[in-house]
């Protein structure tokens, strides 16, 4: 399936932290929504209280969920970034491996200086990633810093979070982009692991 473990993760997560539903099936992915019967009822059951998701509605929450920069005084750093924040919810094993791929694929042994990149992820999932070995010395390497067992939310202030109130943190997370600028005051932007990647390579986000 193209829905693979890591995509739930990501979605739920940001689904209960920005919706006010404690449940959801989504149709032939989670298990009791499988039977193309028992998904009809639950469509008859919605009695016409139905919403069309388009491209633009998708659009508009990508847009509220980056803060708006461009009401920054100093324009030319308008897209800089000073962190990258990785793992809310937590890296899984295939994350990481697949962090660590991009970063090889970038060609770059070191991260941009001027920008920190931080992995959230669990401290058993970070010995077993370490027993593994080349994709944590890959990433160590390039400058990525590990935080165990504890969660974005949890950090509020420095050292982790950049000291300037005008900085700007890029995170792959829906969930943070939406609780981390009121957490931390400090301004959002959201893009992909790659996207993550790359600016930390360039401390720019395009």
């Amino acid at each position: 399936s193209f829905v693979n473990q890591d995509h739930l993760k990501a979605f739920c997560a940001a689904f209960g932290t920005t919706g006010t539903s404690p449940l959801i099936h989504i149709a032939g992915i989670t298990p009791e929504a499988s039977d193309p019967k028992v998904i009809q009822e639950f469509v008859e059951r919605c009695d016409g209280q139905r919403q069309l998701v388009a491209a633009d509605d998708l659009l508009e929450t990508f847009r509220a969920l980056n803060t708006d920069l461009t009401t920054t005084t100093d324009k030319k750093n308008a897209e800089k970034i000073d962190l990258v924040a990785l793992g809310n919810p937590h890296l899984s094993l295939t994350e990481c491996k697949r962090l660590a791929k991009l970063v090889k694929e970038t060609g770059v042994s070191h991260k941009d200086p001027h920008v920190r990149i931080m992995v959230c992820l669990s401290r058993s999932i970070h010995d077993e990633a370490m027993k593994e070995g080349s994709s944590m010395r890959i990433l160590e390497e390039f400058g990525v810093e590990f935080v165990n067992d504890t969660c974005w939310c949890m950090m509020l202030d420095p050292p982790i979070i950049p000291l300037e109130a005008s900085a700007t943190i890029l995170t792959n997370s829906g969930k943070y982009a939406h609780y981390g600028p009121g957490l931390t005051k400090r301004n959002f932007r959201l893009g992909s692991m790659a996207d993550c990647v790359k600016t930390a390579t360039t401390g720019t986000f395009q």
